[in-house]
C-alpha cells in the first residue's frame, strides 16, 4: 500500500482531494492543507512518519523538494484548469493579465486567442520575478492578476485582485498515477521517526526553529496546537527576539502577546538558526483590563492582507480618494456608514499605507469596552506603549457616556508620542452629537478627517465587479465548479437594495456559490436566496415589535395576534402560515 502525504496550498484543493479520497483504493492518503513555508514545516513533520511519497502543488511542490529527502509529486497545472479559470474572469471589468511560468502561459495564451479573450500573458522563470512584473502591469492600468499562489499574494500586496488558478480532478488524477508510476521505482520506505523528533513533539512547550531570515523551518505538535491559524515571522516582537538572539548569541528571556495573551518565550541560539520555546506567562494576562468583557473589548489583529476596494462609481472613487489623502497624514480618520459597507476594511486600508507591516493594529470594541477598562488602558500607559502603530476604535458611537470622558482624558494627556486613531461609526453621528448622546468635544478631537461610506443601494453600478470579485475569492476556498453569474441573475442582485450593504452582499454570494451544481449561478437560484431574505427581514420586524419578557404563553398570544393583524384578521389564512388548524388557533388565543 502507497502512504503519501498530500499537502495543498489553498482550501477548495484540500476538498477536491477528500473527495477523490474516497475513490481511490490503492493507496493511503493523509491530506494536510498549508502554502509554501507553512507547507515545508508540515512536510518536515512528516519526513520520517514512513510516508512513501509527498504530493503538492506549484510553488509548495518546489519549496518541499528542496527541504526534505522524500520524493515529491507535482500536481500540475492542466489545460482544463486555465481554461475555467479564465472563463471565471471574463467579466471583470478591469484589465487582467495571466502572470506564470511557461508552462502556464503557453497553453493559457493560445487559449485566450482562440476564445478572444484580453487577456495579457506574461511568462517568468523564477518567483523573484514576480513583484516586478506586477508592479509594471500596475502602471500600465492593470488591476487583476492571474496566477499561482506566489502570484495572487504579490498581487495582493501590491493593492491588485489575485485569481488563482485551481486544479481540477484531472490534474489530480495524473499526480496520482504519477505517484504510482514512482512507487515502482522509489520502493524504499523511510526510516522509523527519531528519537529527537519523538522527544520535541512531547514536549509540553511550543517549539519552534527559526533561520535568519526568521524563516520557519521546524515547529513539535505542541507549537500547531497552540498557533494554529498564527503566522509567527510575521510579528515584529518575534522577528525582534530572533534577531536580537543572533546578535548577543546568548539565551534570551522575553515576555510577548501573541493572540490575546502573553507568552513567555526563551531563545537559543544555534550554529544557523534560533530556537524559541514558548509558553504562556500567567503572570501578565491583564494588561490592565479586568472580567470576561475584557476578552473582547481589545484585539490585537496580525497585520491583515491588502484587499483591494472594488467599485467604479464615483461615490467610491470619492472614498478611495480620501483614503489615499489621509494616509498621507497622522491625524485622527473618523470612517462613518452603515453596518456592513466596509467600514473595517477602509480602515484595514489606511494602516496598511500608513505603516509597515510589523507595527500593530489594535481594535477597541465601543460596544463592550467601558470606562473602568480605559481607565486600566491608561493606567498601565497601554497607548503609549502601542502610539508607533494604529489603533482602531469600532463603533465608537457605542460608547457610554462615562466611558467617553475618559478616552477625552486619554487623548488630552497624550504626550510626545501621538496615537494615531481611526475610528468609525454608525448612522448620523452629528445627531448623536446635537442631541448630547455622544461627547461634542471627544467628537470635535477626533473627527478631523471624515470619510463616509454610501450605502450599496447607492451605488448599484459596483455590484457586478463587487460579485465577480466574490466569486474569484470563494474559487480557492471551496474548489467547486462556479465560475461565473448568469446576466439575469446579476439584474436581480443588482436591483435589490441590500440593507446590509457589501457584507450582505458577500454572504449571499458564498450562499449561491455554494449551493450552485453548474458552471453559472442562475435567476431562480438568486430569486430564491433573495426571497428567503426578505422573509428573514420581515420576521425580524415583527420580532422587534414583540415583547419577549413574559412567559411562554404570553409570547405565543402576541405572535398569534401579530400574524392575525397581518392576515386581515381571517382565521383560516392565519392558521395556514402558522402551521395550525383553526380550533389550535382559536384555542391558544382564549
Amino acid at each position: 500500500m502507497i502512504k503519501a502525504l498530500v499537502i495543498v496550498p489553498y482550501e477548495g484543493l484540500y476538498e477536491m482531494m477528500k473527495e477523490i479520497q474516497q475513490e481511490v483504493h490503492n493507496m493511503e492518503l493523509h491530506i494536510e492543507l498549508g502554502n509554501l513555508h507553512e507547507g515545508v514545516a508540515i512536510a518536515r513533520e512528516a519526513e520520517n512518519n514512513g510516508y512513501h511519497f509527498i504530493i503538492s502543488r506549484g510553488g509548495t511542490a518546489s519549496m518541499i523538494q528542496e527541504a526534505v529527502s522524500l520524493p515529491v509529486i507535482d500536481i500540475q497545472v492542466s489545460g482544463y484548469d486555465v481554461l475555467r479559470i479564465i472563463t471565471l474572469v471574463k467579466g471583470f471589468s478591469r484589465k487582467t493579465a495571466l502572470v506564470g511560468f511557461s508552462n502556464v502561459t503557453q497553453g493559457a495564451s493560445t487559449i485566450c486567442k482562440l476564445l478572444d479573450f484580453d487577456i495579457n500573458t506574461l511568462t517568468i522563470t523564477k518567483d523573484t520575478e514576480v513583484q516586478d512584473k506586477l508592479l509594471n502591469l500596475k502602471k500600465q492600468g492593470y488591476e487583476v492578476v492571474i496566477g499561482d499562489v506566489v502570484t495572487v499574494q504579490t498581487a495582493k500586496q501590491l493593492g491588485m485582485t489575485g485569481v488563482l488558478i485551481t486544479s481540477g480532478k484531472e490534474a489530480i488524477m495524473d499526480a496520482l498515477e504519477e505517484t504510482r508510476r514512482s512507487y515502482r521505482i522509489f520502493s524504499q520506505l523511510q526510516d522509523e521517526v527519531s528519537l529527537f523528533q519523538s522527544i520535541l513533539d512531547c514536549n509540553e512547550q511550543a517549539v519552534g526553529v527559526f533561520n535568519r531570515e526568521v524563516k520557519m523551518v521546524y515547529r513539535n505538535e505542541r507549537f500547531n496546537k497552540d498557533f494554529p491559524l498564527i503566522n509567527l515571522e510575521n510579528l515584529s516582537e518575534i522577528k525582534k527576539v530572533i534577531q536580537e538572539t543572533f546578535l548577543l548569541r546568548e539565551k534570551q528571556t522575553n515576555i510577548v502577546h501573541i493572540n490575546h495573551s502573553f507568552w513567555k518565550i526563551t531563545s537559543h541560539p544555534q550554529e544557523e538558526t534560533i530556537v524559541l520555546f514558548l509558553e504562556k506567562d500567567p503572570a501578565n494576562q491583564a494588561i490592565g483590563l479586568q472580567g470576561e468583557a475584557s476578552l473582547n473589548a481589545i484585539e490585537f489583529q496580525n497585520p491583515p492582507s491588502y484587499i483591494p476596494i472594488s467599485g467604479k462609481s464615483e461615490m467610491i472613487q470619492n472614498v478611495i480618494k480620501e483614503i489615499d489623502q489621509y494616509s498621507e497624514s497622522e491625524e485622527p480618520v473618523w470612517i462613518s456608514g452603515e453596518q456592513g459597507s466596509g467600514k473595517e476594511l477602509v480602515a484595514h486600508t489606511i494602516y496598511l499605507k500608513r505603516k509597515h507591516l510589523n507595527e500593530p493594529f489594535i481594535v477597541l470594541h465601543g460596544e463592550v469596552l467601558s470606562a473602568e477598562q480605559l481607565k486600566g488602558l491608561m493606567n498601565e500607559d497601554f497607548f503609549q506603549k502601542y502610539a508607533n502603530g494604529v489603533i482602531y476604535f469600532k463603533k465608537i458611537d457605542k460608547l457610554s457616556p462615562s466611558a467617553q470622558k475618559e478616552l477625552l482624558q486619554i487623548i488630552k494627556k497624550e504626550t510626545n508620542k501621538k496615537v494615531q486613531w481611526l475610528l468609525s461609526s454608525e448612522g448620523k453621528i452629528a445627531e448623536k452629537v446635537q442631541n448630547g448622546t455622544f461627547n461634542p468635544e471627544l467628537y470635535s478631537a477626533l473627527s478631523m478627517l471624515k470619510i463616509n461610506i454610501p450605502p450599496l443601494r447607492e451605488r448599484r453600478e459596483d455590484i457586478e465587479d463587487l460579485v465577480h470579485v466574490f466569486i474569484s475569492e470563494l474559487h480557492p476556498k471551496y474548489g467547486n465548479e462556479v465560475v461565473g453569474i448568469r446576466l439575469d441573475a446579476l439584474e436581480e442582485i443588482t436591483s435589490y437594495d441590500w440593507p446590509g450593504n457589501v457584507e450582505q452582499l458577500k454572504q449571499v454570494i458564498e450562499q449561491l456559490f455554494l449551493q450552485t451544481k453548474s458552471y453559472y449561478i442562475e435567476k431562480v437560484e438568486v430569486e430564491s436566496v433573495l426571497t428567503r431574505l426578505d422573509q428573514q427581514e420581515i420576521m425580524n420586524d415583527a420580532l422587534a415589535q414583540i415583547d419577549l419578557s413574559g412567559t411562554l404563553e404570553e409570547i405565543e398570544k402576541q405572535v398569534i395576534s401579530k400574524v392575525l393583524e397581518e392576515e386581515g384578521l381571517n382565521q383560516s389564512k392565519a392558521a395556514k402560515r402558522l402551521g395550525i388548524n383553526r380550533s389550535t388557533l382559536w384555542r391558544k388565543l382564549k
